[in-house]
């Protein structure tokens, strides 16, 4: 793994592997929706997913960032959620049913639930569309659905006895390669974090968008 893949491994795959294993109890043939699904935790979320034996629907605002869903994460099926009843392709997918898991960092749940199955369970794992949503909870009622949130961050106070066991299950399947950390293609120089941090909040950027402090001496990391 370069130091760039490692880079953005810490923050990212833990709250994926929880958010999947911990509290959605995903189980291997569950169909999986992850919305902004070429971001940092949304392509580890599909790799991850994937990896534990599930059918994945990626879903993204832009064609580009589908493909890299598929290319880069593996995805079963993809999904723009920019169209109109975007839902029903969901629905079509699944033959009616609807996924068994949610998995949205942006902040759209409530449209997500229109295509959520029986006894789904929706993650909530954060805002990045930058509004905290007002869930009708009669969907929540009728479906029998769980709503879960993650916060990694707070696992470090409130369970760290957990953290070591999330690290182990991800470095073994890292280590497999059936999963691997997925860096923008443009790795910004420290003198341009600024370009970095403009890409991002255009969301131009996919997988995670690195500052590289200094270039990597490969050859000093072949003598280690």
């Amino acid at each position: 793994m370069s130091y760039d893949q490692g880079a953005g491994l810490f923050v990212t795959w833990p709250t994926s592997y929880e958010a999947l294993v911990g509290r959605a109890e995903l189980k291997p043939g569950e169909w999986v929706l992850v919305t902004a699904s070429a971001g940092g935790v949304g392509i580890a979320a599909v790799q991850l997913a994937k990896a534990l034996g599930a059918k994945v629907i990626a879903a993204a605002s832009t064609q580009e960032k589908l493909d890299v869903s598929k290319q880069y994460g593996g995805a079963d099926f993809v999904v723009n959620y920019s169209n109109k009843d975007w839902q029903k392709e969901v629905l079509k997918i699944t033959g009616g049913k609807g996924v068994n898991v949610i998995y949205d960092p942006v902040g759209m749940i409530k449209d997500c639930l229109k295509c959520i199955a029986w006894k789904g369970r929706a993650i909530v794992v954060g805002f990045a569309g930058g509004r905290i949503e007002q869930l009708p909870l009669n969907l929540v009622l009728l479906k029998n659905v769980s709503i879960v949130g993650i916060h990694w961050g707070a696992y470090a106070i409130k369970e760290p006895q957990h953290i070591p066991s999330v690290w182990k299950a991800l470095i073994d399947l890292l280590s497999s390669g059936r999963v691997k950390p997925i860096v923008y293609s443009d790795v910004f120089p420290l003198e341009k974090l600024s370009d970095g941090l403009l890409a991002i909040e255009k969301r131009k950027t996919w997988g995670k968008a690195i500052v590289r402090i200094r270039q990597e001496d490969t050859k000093e990391k072949a003598k280690l």
